[in-house]
């Protein structure tokens, strides 16, 4: 019921959210039900290798209470959304770049807020706004997400190009990955765009990549 209210509340229709008809960069969602599976480090990580390759990428935090893209980068979270979402005024290419910080690689990195209590400032119409915009300036946006389906995590999924699904090789990874899918599939997401990656898949911890195959199908 939850999950459903969720969908419900991400999927009601923002002001800003039509097709403009230009070609969009690719929003690349990365999503593990479980924490502690290394979503952030492989979307660090994917942004830095994009940018290094010439193109022009943002990453957003969107664990909006516990975020640590800041961390992982080795930026002093000195701007955050919660920065652009008290700001007045809308929301255009010029205003995002005033709040996006730059990582040595190159990559633009649009925080989440310093603080827990900062997050009710973000409404999902912002959120939706942001990613319509960012698309426009960038030719990938990679999108950290908390663990689970939160409201932002879903208007981030509905609005992914390509949804990278991070687990690890224990069992409780495994099943909330197999839960997640499922998840997943009752949202009607094209299985075709979703991409699995098996963190630390050299542990040794008595489960091979066949029980992975096994379980996940």
């Amino acid at each position: 019921l939850r999950v459903a209210i969720s969908i419900a509340i991400a999927r009601h229709p923002g002001q800003n959210a039509q097709q403009t008809g230009r070609k969009d960069g690719r929003l690349i969602c990365v999503l593990g039900p479980k924490g502690g599976t290394g979503k952030t480090l492989t979307s660090t990580n994917l942004a830095t290798a994009l940018a290094l390759a010439g193109e022009k990428v943002l990453v957003i935090d969107l664990d909006l209470q516990f975020g640590d893209v800041a961390l992982c980068l080795g930026l002093p979270p000195e701007k955050t959304m919660y920065d652009l979402a008290i700001s007045p005024g809308g929301l255009d290419d010029e205003k995002l770049r005033d709040y996006v910080m730059t990582h040595d690689t190159g990559v633009d990195v649009l925080l989440a807020p310093a603080r827990p209590d900062q997050a009710s400032a973000l409404t999902i119409d912002l959120l939706r706004d942001v990613l319509v915009v960012a698309r426009r300036s960038y030719d990938f946006v990679i999108a950290d997400t908390p663990p689970g389906f939160t409201a932002e995590g879903i208007a981030t999924i509905d609005a992914s190009s390509d949804l990278v699904m991070v687990g690890t090789l224990d069992s409780l990874s495994l099943k909330n990955t197999k839960l997640g899918l499922e998840t997943l599939s009752l949202m009607d997401y094209d299985p075709k765009k979703i991409r699995l990656v098996l963190n630390r898949a050299d542990t040794r911890v008595g489960i091979s990549h066949h029980d992975v195959v096994t379980v996940l199908g």
